[in-house]
C-alpha cells in the first residue's frame, strides 16, 4: 500500500519535468529555425507589393528625393524591373531601364544584403543645379516599418552589393556628356563607409565624351572616342584617374581630374598626334602642315566662365608657299627659307581679359636660319596684336645690305649664341597681318646705300635685294651711282636720295 501512494504522489512531478524538457527542445528547435523562418517571411515579403512600396520611401528619405520603382517580376532568387527613377535634393537624376540582381538569402543568416548580378539595359545620370535645401526627411528602416516587430531583430543591417554593369550609360553635368558607354562598378559593402556615404570604382570602355570646349577652327564642342577609363565615385565627386581617348581616328590623348556634385569641376587633357588642319583656315591648310601634341589644364563652376590654359607644340612643322618666305629666299640666297622646318614650336595658350586669346612664350625655331621668341593676342574678331624677338644667324643676314649693323642690333641674353637679335611688332588682321621687320631691313638698304663703301655695297649685291620690290631698272641705281664718272656728287647723292624715298613708303606707317 505504502509503494502504491508513493507512485501516485511522483507522477505529477514526472510530467512536469517532461513538460519542461519538451518546451527547453521547443525553445532550442525554434532558435535554430529562426533564421530558416525569417528567410521564409523575407522571401515571401520581398515579392509582395509592399516591399516596392517601402523601398520607394526607404530610397527616397535615404537620398533626400523621390523614388519610382515599377513592378518587380521574381523567377526564384532573381529579380527584374522594367523601369525605375530617382531625383535628389542635390540635383541628380537617375533613370534606369531593364534593372535585374539576384538575391542572396543565405547571407541573411550572417545579417547582410547580398545583391548579386546586378546591371541594366540603360543607365541615364544627369546632375542638374541643386534646389534649395529642404529638411531631409526621416530615413525608413525597412525592417521596422515593414516587419513584425518580433522579426526586427533579425532584419539584415549591412547591404553587400558584388558589383553593376550597364550595357548603355550617360551622364551629363555642366556641358561634359558620356555617352553610350559600358559602366562597371565595383564592389560595394555598407559596413565598411560611413552612414550616408559611398564611394565606388569603376571603369567605362567604348562610347563618347563631349567637353565644354570649342576649339578655334571647329563648329562643335569637342567629341572624344572613350577607348577606356578608370575612376572613383563618391557620394560627393566622381574623381576620373586615368583614362584614354582618342579623336578623329588618329588623334589620341589621356584625360584625369574631377566633377564634384556641388558643381565645380577641373580637368587635365594630354593630347598627342592632332593634325594642324583641324584648326586651320583653308587657306592656311595650304601654308602649314605637322601636328600638335600638349597638356591642357581646364577648371569651372556653376555660373561661372571657364578657366583654361594649354601648353602646345608643333611637331614635324612645315612652313611653306608663302609670298614673304619667297622673298627671304631671294633677298638671303637661302632657298631653305622657300620651305621653312620647323624644328621648335611651342607656345603657351590662355584665354585674354578681351575675349579673345593669349599666346605666351612662343618659339620658333628652325636650326641654322632663325629662331623667334614672343608674344601674340588674338582679340576679338579678326585682329591681331604681338611683340617679338626675332635671331637670325649670321649667314642669314649675308646678302642685307645694312641689317647685321642697322637692324639686328638687339641683345638677348636668354636665347641661344650665335644669333644677330631684332625686335618686331606685329599687327593687323589674321588674313592680312602686318609686321615692321621688313620696311626696316629696306630702310637700312637705302641708308648703306648712301653710308656704306662702294665695295660694302657690291658685296651685298644689293641689285638681288631691290630688284623684287623696286623693279629691275632701279635696283640697278646703286652701281650706277658707284661706277657713274661723268655725272657731279651732287646728282649722285640726289640719285641716292630719291631710290631711298622710293623705298621706304612702300610699307604703311613708314
Amino acid at each position: 500500500m505504502r509503494r502504491r501512494s508513493l507512485q501516485r504522489r511522483s507522477s505529477p512531478l514526472r510530467w512536469l519535468g517532461w513538460l519542461a524538457g519538451f518546451l527547453l527542445i521547443a525553445v532550442i528547435v525554434g532558435v535554430m529555425a529562426m533564421p530558416s523562418l525569417v528567410v521564409g517571411y523575407l522571401q515571401s515579403f520581398v515579392r509582395s507589393e509592399g516591399f516596392r512600396v517601402k523601398a520607394e520611401e526607404m530610397i527616397a528619405a535615404k537620398m533626400g528625393g523621390s523614388a519610382r520603382l515599377a513592378d518587380i517580376q521574381w523567377q526564384d532568387d532573381a529579380a527584374r524591373m522594367s523601369e525605375a527613377s530617382l531625383e535628389t535634393a542635390s540635383g541628380l537624376q537617375i533613370e534606369a531601364v531593364g534593372l535585374h540582381a539576384a538575391l542572396d538569402f543565405s547571407a541573411v543568416r550572417r545579417g547582410s544584403w547580398s545583391i548579386q548580378s546586378a546591371g541594366a539595359d540603360s543607365l541615364i545620370v544627369t546632375k542638374h543645379p541643386a534646389a534649395k535645401a529642404s529638411p531631409r526627411p526621416e530615413e525608413v528602416s525597412m525592417g521596422a516599418a515593414a516587419l513584425p516587430g518580433w522579426l526586427s531583430q533579425y532584419i539584415p543591417k549591412t547591404t553587400e552589393v558584388d558589383g553593376f554593369d550597364a550595357e548603355r550609360f550617360s551622364y551629363t553635368q555642366n556641358g561634359w556628356q558620356v555617352e553610350e558607354a559600358r559602366l562597371h562598378l565595383g564592389s560595394y559593402n555598407s559596413a565598411s563607409t560611413s552612414k550616408g556615404r559611398y564611394s565606388f570604382l569603376g571603369t567605362l570602355d567604348g562610347g563618347t565624351l563631349r567637353i565644354p570646349v570649342t576649339p578655334p577652327g571647329q563648329k562643335e564642342p569637342l567629341k572624344l572616342e572613350i577607348d577606356r577609363a578608370s575612376f572613383r565615385l563618391t557620394d560627393e565627386k566622381l574623381q576620373i584617374t586615368e583614362s584614354t581617348l582618342r579623336w578623329k581616328d588618329r588623334s589620341k590623348g589621356t584625360l584625369r581630374g574631377s566633377l564634384r556634385f556641388g558643381g565645380e569641376w577641373q580637368v587635365f587633357v594630354h593630347a598627342e598626334q592632332v593634325p594642324t588642319a583641324e584648326f586651320l583656315s583653308e587657306e592656311w591648310q595650304k601654308h602649314l602642315t605637322g601636328h600638335f601634341e600638349g597638356d591642357a589644364e581646364l577648371s569651372g563652376a556653376n555660373g561661372q566662365p571657364m578657366n583654361w590654359k594649354a601648353d602646345v607644340a608643333l611637331k614635324d612643322g612645315v612652313l611653306s608657299s608663302l609670298p614673304i618666305l619667297d622673298k627671304l629666299a631671294t633677298y638671303t640666297r637661302m632657298e631653305r627659307f622657300k620651305r621653312l622646318a620647323l624644328d621648335i614650336a611651342t607656345a603657351t595658350v590662355s584665354p585674354h581679359s578681351s575675349g579673345g586669346t593669349r599666346l605666351e612664350k612662343i618659339v620658333i625655331q628652325s636650326n641654322g636660319l632663325l629662331r623667334l621668341e614672343g608674344t601674340l593676342t588674338l582679340l576679338p574678331g579678326d585682329a591681331i596684336e604681338g611683340g617679338f624677338m626675332v635671331g637670325v644667324t649670321p649667314e642669314t643676314l649675308r646678302w642685307l645690305p645694312g641689317a647685321q649693323n642697322r637692324v639686328f642690333i638687339e641683345t638677348n641674353p636668354q636665347g641661344p649664341p650665335g644669333l644677330n637679335w631684332a625686335r618686331v611688332k606685329v599687327a593687323g588682321t589674321r588674313t592680312a597681318p602686318q609686321e615692321d621687320l621688313s620696311s626696316r631691313l629696306l630702310g637700312a638698304a637705302g641708308m648703306s646705300l648712301l653710308l656704306d663703301t662702294p665695295g660694302a655695297i657690291v658685296d651685298k649685291a644689293s641689285e638681288t635685294l631691290l630688284k623684287p620690290v623696286l623693279g629691275e631698272d632701279a635696283a640697278k641705281l646703286p652701281g650706277a651711282i658707284i661706277n657713274g664718272t661723268t655725272k657731279t656728287l651732287e646728282e649722285g647723292v640726289k640719285t641716292s636720295t630719291d631710290l631711298i624715298n622710293k623705298v621706304i613708303p612702300l610699307f604703311p606707317g613708314k
